[in-house]
């Protein structure tokens, strides 16, 4: 089963592997943003087809954020929205044409738009309109 370990403000995919009587963390992908692409899942799924990885439930974490670092925790409604996220840029795959891709996309990008102003609003030590986190 895969998770996800927060380094700093920056995410990764994880899943504990056994062989050989041992078990070794493999990373299976750094995430950049707050979610995960469509396109991003289909590389996880082709590179490594016996791990099991709850989408859902990724999406959520990502969504909640490195708890040590925020002030006030994510609120429920967030945790939402990543979930509407990810549906959205699944249909937005799917979508019969160029304009109701672009549109799901859109609305995707709004909800994660949000989710990331909460979280740069209410991290700890950083400094407002300069981009840089300290003591990260």
């Amino acid at each position: 089963m895969a998770f996800i370990r927060w380094g700093g403000r920056c995410a990764q995919l994880l899943a504990t592997v056994y062989a050989d009587g041992r078990s070794k963390q493999i990373t299976l992908l750094s995430i950049p943003g707050f979610h995960i692409s469509e396109a991003d899942k289909k590389i996880v799924a082709k590179k490594f087809p016996s791990i099991e990885v709850d989408w859902v439930s990724i999406a959520r974490l990502l969504a909640e954020g490195p708890s040590d670092l925020l002030e006030k925790k994510t609120p429920s409604e967030h945790l939402d929205m990543a979930v509407v996220e990810k549906h959205l840029r699944k249909w937005a795959e799917e979508a019969k044409t160029a304009k109701e891709a672009y549109l799901l996309v859109a609305a995707a990008a709004v909800l994660t738009e949000w989710r990331a102003t909460f979280f740069l609003n209410n991290v700890k030590n950083y400094k407002p309109n300069s981009g840089k986190f300290q003591n990260l």
